[in-house]
């Protein structure tokens, strides 16, 4: 065997135990990033269109990011 097929069995065998535990990320991340972006919008439409409730607009983006930092985690854990 030379390195390429070893490296090529690891992810092989990498990619079969993500697989095996049933939690796809993929469709986490996917749901994280659409409540960011639903966040983002409705902070952005308070914050503009309600001047006197800004602050209410900027904690809704506020909490739109922490989804988006746990997306990135889940991005470079699994």
């Amino acid at each position: 065997m030379n390195r390429e097929e070893i490296e090529k069995l690891i992810a092989e065998t990498a990619k079969k135990e993500r697989n095996k535990n049933n939690f796809n990320v993929e469709k986490v991340r996917a749901l994280l990033n659409i409540i960011f972006i639903i966040c983002a919008v409705i902070g952005i439409i308070v914050y503009f269109a309600y001047p006197e409730q800004r602050l209410i607009g900027m904690g809704t983006i506020g909490v739109g990011m922490i989804f988006k930092v746990v997306e990135f985690f889940l991005r470079f854990l699994f």
